[in-house]
């Protein structure tokens, strides 16, 4: 957002904390507690929501020069991420037309020599375009096959406002103008062009993917749940909740916002008073602060199994490995904030789920992201 926008966003969310209260959805939501569980929708959403929608890979620096990549396999399509020389992308399904191995572990990092992916099984090779250019003992062990037709298969991979989409079907694509719905808007001064790459944390959870991302959409568990760590910095239960067509963003006032009634508004630091979780749909959080961002990606194993990938963008590279290690140290600080009180809470909450009892879960007006959410899950699954 451009600063005015923010001071824009300081002073609603001022007004929220005067009147302590928070944006209302219109009504209560309630959903059938078998959406967690049910094997057959289970199917659909990875279907559905993992292989036939657009993607959030990450921001455009998780990819910053030619020929580095990212591969990741958990929408059960392993894709592979390049940065070609003139800076676009290109994006593949990273099976060797071999044999089908992975090219490149479900990582980041830079093509051999820049210009080269090879199979770890048998060294089959392809250039960045996706070629195949290298096939060892070739002319004897595989007379006549047609290399231009046994290059990667491409996916639809698109670029734009800092932030890359990919298709995990070959056979479809996609606007990415649409999937973004507006929000670009709202994300953008972040610097996800340029940022630094701190790094990603994979946890593996016991429950529902869906269940997963819950647990960012509304502030109204920080007095209950986190008392002694985000209820010390946020107010709980408020919160700016703005729509962008299947996503949404959440701005919330940091405990000290009202020293802003005491400072001209021309010398306001809105980003210090304030933080924003953004919802890119169907299984992406991007939380941003004053001096970072980070993501949050959940993706479905089984239907009461979820793993999630928890990345953290930096303005610049750390200047020391001092600097370095104290980043690393807060970066684990928020991973095991996350793990002991949401992650071990919500781990209760799907043995509820699962106790074969029939009833409702019930969102209330104050959870407008939660119901977004699940009204986008419904809208798009049937």
């Amino acid at each position: 957002m451009q600063r005015q926008a923010l001071v824009e966003e300081i002073k609603t969310l001022m007004d929220l904390v005067a009147r302590n209260t928070t944006t209302l959805a219109d009504s209560v939501m309630e959903i059938d507690v078998s959406e967690y569980s049910d094997p057959a929708q289970f199917q659909r959403e990875k279907t559905e929501l993992f292989r036939n929608y657009p993607q959030f890979v990450g921001p455009s620096c998780v990819v910053p020069e030619p020929g580095d990549y990212f591969a990741f396999d958990d929408t059960g399509v392993p894709i592979l991420i390049v940065r070609q020389p003139d800076r676009s992308l290109r994006a593949f399904v990273n099976i060797c037309s071999h044999r089908g191995a992975p090219l490149n572990e479900c990582d980041h990092g830079k093509a051999r020599k820049g210009r080269l992916f090879s199979c770890p099984y048998h060294g089959w090779s392809y250039d960045l375009q996706g070629k195949l250019v290298g096939v060892p003992f070739g002319n004897e062990g595989f007379p006549g096959i047609d290399r231009d037709a046994l290059g990667l298969r491409p996916l639809d991979v698109q670029e734009k406002h800092g932030m890359i989409f990919v298709m995990p079907n070959p056979e479809l694509s996609f606007d990415i103008e649409e999937v973004l719905g507006g929000i670009q808007e709202r994300l953008s001064g972040f610097g996800f062009e340029d940022s630094y790459y701190l790094g990603a944390k994979q946890v593996f959870t016991d429950f529902s993917w869906k269940l997963n991302m819950d647990t960012f959409h509304e502030y109204y568990h920080f007095e209950f749940l986190h008392p002694n760590s985000i209820a010390t910095m946020a107010y709980s239960n408020v919160a700016n909740y703005l729509q962008y067509g299947r996503n949404h963003s959440m701005g919330s006032p940091a405990l000290a916002i009202n020293e802003l009634k005491d400072i001209p508004q021309e010398q306001w630091e809105p980003m210090n008073y304030s933080s924003y979780v953004n919802y890119i749909f169907p299984n992406t959080v991007i939380f941003v602060v004053a001096d970072h961002f980070q993501t949050w990606r959940a993706y479905p194993i089984s239907p009461d199994r979820s793993v999630v990938y928890h990345s953290m963008f930096l303005p610049q590279e750390p200047a020391s490995p001092e600097q370095r290690q104290e980043y690393e140290a807060y970066f684990q600080m928020i991973n095991d904030v996350a793990v002991a009180e949401d992650y071990s809470l919500v781990d209760k909450v799907h043995r509820g789920l699962q106790a074969g009892i029939s009833r409702k879960v019930i969102i209330g007006r104050n959870e407008p992201g939660v119901q977004n959410m699940h009204r986008q899950l419904h809208d798009v699954l049937g």
